[in-house]
C-alpha cells in the first residue's frame, strides 16, 4: 500500500509539472542533423524534405561537398507548431527562430507557420535564416563581417521551392521592407556596424538594410566577383572600410545604388537542386515518457525558467529512476542551483551508462567547479577528477562537451595544459566549429602553444561574429597582451 501511494504521488508531480499541453514528440535524422517535432509525422517529413533541399543549394552555391552523417558534432532542430510557441518558450517577444551553437552541441528552435509570407517572418524563412548561420559557421573558418553573415541569411530565408525541386532565389525579404522606410542607413554604417552597436528595436533596420546590400552585390556576375574579393580581403585582415573600397570602387556610386535599388518581386533566378538517392526519411515516435523528457530538456537549453525546468525533470527522475538521459538532464538543470545534487544525480547517470562519455563530462564538469569552490581543496583533487575523465576519452570520442571540459580543468585550476588537453581541444574544435565558447577555448590553447599568429586568425572570426563580436575584439586585444608567464603554476 505504501508503494502504491508513493507511485501515485510521483505521477501526480509528473502531472503537475507538465504542461497543459503536453507536446507529442516525432524525430528523423540527416545528415549532420537531427530534427524533433511536435507535429505529425508526415510534417516532419516535408519539413526534412524542405532541409535537405536548402542545404543541398547552400553546398551547390558555397561549393561545398555534400556531408556524411559522421562529419562533425550534429545539430538539433525543434521544431514547433508556431511563433508564438517560440516566444513563449524563451520569453522574447516576436521571436519566430533562435539559434544557439552551445558547447552542448548546436542547437535550433524554428516553427512549421506558413512557407513564405509577405506580411510576416514565416516558420520557413526563420528555419532558413538560423540553418544559414549554421551552415556559414561550420562550413568556414574564415572571418565575414557581421552585415554579410545577417545580410546573407536574411537573403537565404527567402529561397523558395516548388514540387519540382527548383528554387526561386532572390525573392524580397517583404518581412524586412517596412524597416527600410525612413532615413536610408548609410553605406559605412552598413559595412563597420555590429548587431550589438543597435538597441533591440533598431536591429530590424540593420538587418534589412544588410539583406538589401546583399541583394545589390548578388544582382549581376561583376557584382559577386567584386563581393568575392571584399569578403577575401575581409578575411585577411582588412578593415570592413579599406577592402570595400578596394573591391567596390567609388561607395558613394555603391550607396547611390543601395538606396535607390528595388527589389524584383519576381525573384532573381530558378536553379534546380539536386538531392543524392537516399532511402525515405524514416520518422519514429516517443512514448509519453521520452517526450516529456524532449520538452524538458528543450525548456532547460531555451533557459527561461530553471527552477521550474529542474523541479519538472526531479519529478520525471523519480518517476523513472533507470533512465540515465533523464538524470544527465537533471544533473545539468541543477549545475547552476546545487552543485552537490547534481554530482549526485551525474553518478547515477555514470552507473547507468559507464561508457557514455556525455555522462562522465557532466560528472566532471560538476566536480571542477566543486573543487574549484572548495578552499580546502589539494592539487590532488583536481587530478583524481581529470583522471576519471580522460580515461573515458579515447580516439574515436565525439563529444565535444567531453573534450572541452577535459581542456577548460586547467583554466580552472589554474595549470598549464599538457599536449592531450590540447590535442582534445583542437578535437573538439574541429567537431563542433561553429561554437563561440570552443572558439575562445581554441584560441588560448593556440596562444599557450605559441601558436599566435593561428590564434589572431581565430579570434578574427570570433570578432566578425555578430552576437559575440565584443567578446572577439577582447580577445584580440588580449592576445596582444598575451604573455608566456601565464597561466600561473
Amino acid at each position: 500500500m505504501i508503494r502504491l501511494i508513493a507511485s501515485l504521488v510521483v505521477a501526480l508531480l509528473c502531472l503537475v509539472s507538465a504542461p497543459s499541453h503536453a507536446r507529442e514528440w516525432v524525430r528523423t535524422e540527416l545528415p549532420g542533423v537531427i530534427i524533433y517535432s511536435d507535429g505529425y509525422p508526415h510534417e516532419l517529413q516535408r519539413w526534412a524534405l524542405k532541409l535537405r533541399l536548402f542545404d543541398a543549394l547552400l553546398r551547390a552555391q558555397t561549393g561545398r561537398p555534400p556531408q556524411d552523417r559522421n562529419s562533425g558534432s550534429p545539430l538539433t532542430i525543434y521544431l514547433l507548431d508556431e511563433g508564438k510557441d517560440v516566444e513563449r518558450l524563451t520569453g522574447r517577444e516576436n521571436l519566430q527562430g533562435l539559434y544557439s551553437p552551445s558547447i552542448e552541441g548546436s542547437f535550433l528552435i524554428a516553427n512549421r507557420a506558413p512557407a513564405y509570407d509577405k506580411t510576416r517572418l514565416s516558420g520557413q524563412m526563420s528555419l532558413f535564416h538560423e540553418y544559414t548561420h549554421h551552415f556559414m559557421y561550420h562550413h568556414f573558418t574564415t572571418a565575414w563581417p557581421v552585415w554579410y553573415r545577417e545580410g546573407f541569411a536574411e537573403y537565404a530565408s527567402a529561397i523558395t521551392f516548388d514540387a519540382d525541386h527548383k528554387a526561386t532565389i532572390g525573392l524580397p525579404n517583404w518581412p524586412r521592407l517596412k524597416h527600410l522606410d525612413g532615413k536610408p542607413m548609410a553605406v559605412e554604417k552598413v559595412l563597420n556596424a555590429s548587431v550589438e552597436d543597435f538597441k533591440p528595436d533598431d536591429r530590424a533596420r540593420f538587418y534589412a538594410w544588410s539583406w538589401k546590400l546583399v541583394h545589390v552585390l548578388m544582382a549581376s556576375p561583376e557584382d559577386r566577383r567584386n563581393l568575392a574579393r571584399y569578403l577575401r580581403l575581409f578575411a585577411s585582415g582588412t578593415d570592413s572600410w579599406a577592402a570595400a573600397q578596394a573591391a567596390f570602387g567609388d561607395l558613394e556610386l555603391l550607396e547611390t545604388r543601395l538606396h535607390a535599388h528595388v527589389p524584383d518581386p519576381r525573384g532573381g533566378k530558378i536553379v534546380e537542386v539536386f538531392l543524392p538517392e537516399e532511402e525515405a526519411t524514416a520518422v519514429s515516435a516517443f512514448d509519453p515518457m521520452s517526450s516529456r523528457l524532449i520538452d524538458l530538456r528543450l525548456e532547460r537549453r531555451a533557459g527561461r525558467n530553471r527552477k521550474a525546468t529542474a523541479a519538472g525533470l526531479r519529478a520525471l527522475v523519480s518517476a523513472n529512476p533507470g533512465n540515465g538521459e533523464a538524470r544527465q538532464e537533471l544533473a545539468l538543470a541543477l549545475s547552476g542551483i546545487d552543485l552537490s545534487e547534481a554530482r549526485m544525480q551525474a553518478l547515477q547517470a555514470i552507473s547507468l551508462s559507464p561508457d557514455d562519455p556525455r555522462a562522465r563530462a557532466i560528472w566532471a564538469g560538476v566536480a571542477f567547479r566543486q573543487v574549484k569552490t572548495n578552499p580546502a581543496s589539494m592539487p590532488s583533487d583536481w587530478v583524481k577528477v581529470r583522471s576519471t575523465l580522460a580515461s573515458n576519452i579515447g580516439h574515436d570520442t565525439r563529444d565535444p562537451m567531453a573534450l572541452a571540459t577535459l581542456f577548460r580543468s586547467y583554466l580552472l585550476e589554474p595549470r598549464r595544459p599538457n599536449s592531450a588537453a590540447h590535442i582534445a581541444m583542437a578535437r573538439a574544435f574541429s567537431l563542433q566549429p561553429e561554437s563561440y565558447e570552443l572558439r575562445s577555448l581554441v584560441i588560448y590553447s593556440l596562444a599557450l602553444q605559441g601558436r599566435m599568429a593561428a590564434a589572431r586568425r581565430t579570434a578574427r572570426v570570433l570578432a566578425s561574429d555578430p552576437h559575440s563580436g565584443d567578446l572577439g575584439q577582447r580577445t584580440l586585444e588580449a592576445l596582444d597582451n598575451f604573455g608566456p608567464s601565464r597561466p600561473k603554476r
